[in-house]
C-alpha cells in the first residue's frame, strides 16, 4: 500500500487539518489528480520526475505521494500559504490581478512562478524538485471552486468568508463549513473515501477511483482542456482556470439553500458532484500537460 510521504511531522499535518485553515482539496482529491496526471505522462517527464524524486527526502516514487506536500508545509511556512488560492469576490465577475494577486501573492501568479522553475535545467535539483511538489498540489487546487473566491458581501474585507471556511453547515450530521464539503466531504461521501491516522488517505483507494475517473476522460475533452504547447500561454491560461472555477463557486453558492435543515445534503451533491468529478479530471489532464511540456 502507498502512504503520503511528505518528510514533515504529524504535528503539521493535523494543524493544517483544523477547518479554519483549510485551504485545499482534502488529500484524496489531491491525490486522485495527481494519479490521473501521472497515468498521461510522457516517457521523458516519467524520467525527469523520476530523477527529481530520487533526492526527495521522503523516497516518493509517485506523484499522488507528493500531491499534499505543499499543504503539509504550510505552518512552517506561512509565506506560502496565499499561493493556494486567489479570492476573486464572489460577486464580481472575474479575476483582476492588481485587486486580486497583489504582489504576485496567489495561485495563479505561482503556477506560473513555479513551471518556470521545473522548466530550467540549469537551475539546482533541489530548486526543481520543490517545483514540481508545488506544482503538483496547485494545478489541482486552483480547479477546487471555492479556492477562487471569497463572499465579501456578507463577511468583512479583506479575508471576507475565507473561501466558504466560514459558512457553516451540517453536512451529513456533521458539523462542518462549506468549504471542507467541497474539499473533501462530496469526494469521500461519494466514492466511500475515509481518511486514515494522521490525515493520510488510502493511495489504493485513491488510485483506483482516479482510474475509473481517467478512463472516462474524452479525447476531444482532455485535447480541449489540455492543448499542446499549453505550458507556454501558462500566463493567460491560469488565469482562464481561476475564472472558470471562480463562476462553478459562484453557481455552489447560488445551488445552497437558505435553510439548510436536514435533507438539504443529498440534493445539493447530486447536483455539484458532476462538477467535482469534472475539475478532479481537468485538474489531472492539464497536471499532465504541464509536467510534459516543461519536462520534454
Amino acid at each position: 500500500m502507498k502512504t503520503i510521504l511528505v518528510g514533515t511531522t504529524i504535528a503539521a499535518i493535523m494543524s493544517f487539518a483544523q477547518p479554519h485553515q483549510a485551504r485545499a482539496w482534502g488529500p484524496e482529491g489531491h491525490a486522485m489528480i495527481a494519479e490521473i496526471a501521472e497515468a498521461r505522462l510522457s516517457d521523458a517527464a516519467k524520467s525527469q520526475i523520476a530523477m527529481l524524486l530520487a533526492i526527495d527526502e521522503s523516497h516518493a516514487q509517485h506523484l499522488d505521494q507528493i500531491a499534499s506536500w505543499a499543504d503539509a508545509v504550510r505552518p512552517s511556512r506561512p509565506e506560502t500559504g496565499p499561493w493556494h488560492f486567489v479570492d476573486i469576490p464572489l460577486d464580481i465577475a472575474k479575476y483582476d490581478a492588481t485587486r486580486d494577486c497583489v504582489g504576485g501573492n496567489c495561485i495563479v501568479q505561482a503556477i506560473q512562478r513555479f513551471a518556470s522553475v521545473l522548466r530550467d535545467r540549469s537551475a539546482e535539483k533541489a530548486a526543481r524538485l520543490e517545483a514540481l511538489k508545488f506544482i503538483v498540489h496547485f494545478v489541482g487546487d486552483v480547479h477546487q471552486p471555492l479556492h477562487c473566491e471569497t463572499d465579501l458581501s456578507k463577511f468583512p474585507a479583506p479575508e471576507g468568508d475565507k473561501g466558504g471556511n466560514r459558512v457553516q453547515v451540517r453536512f451529513f450530521d456533521k458539523g462542518t463549513n462549506l468549504h471542507s464539503v467541497w474539499d473533501g466531504g462530496m469526494i469521500e461521501n461519494e466514492l466511500d473515501l475515509h481518511l486514515g491516522d494522521h490525515f493520510q488517505p488510502d493511495l489504493q483507494q485513491t488510485a483506483a477511483e482516479a482510474k475509473k475517473m481517467n478512463a472516462a476522460i474524452r479525447a476531444t475533452d482532455a485535447a480541449a482542456w489540455a492543448p499542446e504547447g499549453l505550458v507556454d500561454q501558462l500566463d493567460t491560461v491560469t488565469v482562464d482556470w481561476a475564472n472558470d472555477s471562480h463562476a462553478l463557486a459562484q453557481t455552489a453558492y447560488s445551488n445552497l439553500p437558505q435553510r439548510r435543515r436536514s435533507g438539504w445534503e443529498q440534493p445539493y451533491e447530486d447536483e455539484e458532484w458532476p462538477t467535482v468529478e469534472r475539475q478532479l479530471q481537468r485538474g489531472g489532464v492539464r497536471l499532465a500537460r504541464i509536467l510534459n511540456d516543461t519536462l520534454q
